[in-house]
């Protein structure tokens, strides 16, 4: 598993290297994941959409046509649909029993279902509960579904939660939400106020939680602009509006709370403003940063798997260690990490022994990576392992 901190370090050399004799695939960085409330559909399974179509076809009632997959007083549809229409290009969904207003914490919560599919799922890098306010518990289930969220992404390395303040409350209400959540976490975001979109059931408004067309918003602005781009001052698209208006008072005060704000500022449209994660700490405060490093870690992790098993000649650590150089040399060229030269802008060790450690395996595979994503040579580190398989 990939641990990190932080620490200011000696810039690093790169020296000249064998060419890598394997390449690490880019991992998608935008694929959401959203449990909720739908009329019909599997429950407590996975299913992965690549289109509101798709999503449709897989959970709408066939027996009332057309509603689709709309239910009235859930949200799940509406933020699958603003997903989609802000720029996502495809999404796990899970369906959890129940009604709004009826549906359970367990339900959202159960062994084998809801947010505990999440879990082993190793695509999606944003994850969401749309209908976490439409429980019967009321403030306090709610809760305790934004806290096991947020708990299940701090467990994946890259993965966010998208937490949805409550509906109806204003600036100070959102700010003692900030306080009664009692989450402090680099793996979390919130965006405020709830947004306004057309109830395509009923051609009418409805007030909708912002995670949906928010998560749909990174998507478009890593595929347009890339990951290292911060998603603020972007146009929300498909909402008629906030159910609130905020004042730039109202803002900075939110912003400082790190509550993203969502405002039709300085035209009619309404964009997103801050690009903070719900962390006290300064250091992994800021959104597109934490995203780099989970994507950037995650990759390698991945990419490098097949290090553990692989026998060896006596330069398999260089092999490896080449291979992560290649990789990271491509992200700091594309603007992901910061530095005018490779060496100040990331480093990679990847040596033979036991590092120290006495409870680790002979055979142990331990990358340690730094990576610049604040500033050239101030460098998050982080170490990933690989465990060799053992048969059974």
């Amino acid at each position: 598993m990939p641990s990190g901190d932080s620490h200011r370090g000696p810039v690093a050399t790169v020296g000249e290297l064998p060419l890598a004799e394997r390449r690490i695939a880019s991992l998608e960085s935008s694929v959401a994941a959203f449990v909720g409330l739908a009329p019909a559909g599997p429950l407590d399974r996975a299913v992965r959409v690549d289109s509101f179509e798709g999503f449709a076809e897989a959970f709408g009632d066939p027996d009332r046509p057309q509603e689709g997959p709309f239910v009235a007083g859930a949200r799940l549809a509406h933020a699958v649909r603003g997903f989609f229409r802000n720029g996502g290009r495809a999404c796990w969904v899970v369906r959890v029993a129940g009604e709004p207003g009826t549906t359970t914490v367990a339900d959202h919560l159960g062994p084998g279902g809801g947010l505990r599919l999440f879990t082993t799922l190793d695509e999606p890098t944003v994850v969401a509960a749309p209908d976490a306010h439409a429980v019967a518990t009321g403030a306090e289930g709610t809760r305790a579904i934004q806290r096991e969220l947020v708990a299940s992404c701090e467990r994946i390395v890259g993965r966010i939660a998208l937490v949805d303040p409550p509906p109806g409350i204003d600036a100070d209400g959102a700010l003692a939400w900030r306080t009664a959540s009692r989450i402090d976490s680099p793996a979390a975001a919130a965006y405020f106020p709830w947004i306004e979109a057309i109830d395509p059931t009923g051609h009418h408004t409805v007030a909708i939680p912002p995670c949906g067309h928010v998560a749909g918003l990174w998507a478009r602005v890593d595929i347009l602009a890339g990951l290292h781009h911060a998603p603020t001052s972007e146009a929300l698209l498909a909402a008629d509006g906030a159910t609130i208006g905020l004042s730039g008072a109202e803002q900075h005060h939110l912003n400082r709370a790190g509550i993203n704000c969502l405002r039709a500022w300085p035209g009619p449209e309404l964009r997103a403003w801050g690009a903070c994660t719900l962390s006290s700490d300064p250091e992994l405060r800021y959104l597109h940063r934490q995203r780099i490093v989970g994507h950037l870690t995650a990759s390698i992790a991945q990419g490098t798997r097949w290090a553990a098993d692989d026998p060896g000649d006596g330069s398999l650590h260089e092999s490896v260690r080449a291979t992560v150089t290649a990789f990271l040399d491509g992200a700091w060229r594309k603007g992901e990490l910061q530095g005018d030269t490779a060496g100040q802008a990331f480093f990679v060790r990847c040596e033979p022994g036991d590092h120290g450690s006495e409870t680790r395996l002979q055979d142990e595979i331990t990358l340690e990576i730094g990576l610049a994503v604040r500033r050239a040579g101030d460098f998050r580190v982080l170490r990933i392992s690989h465990r060799p398989t053992v048969a059974a």
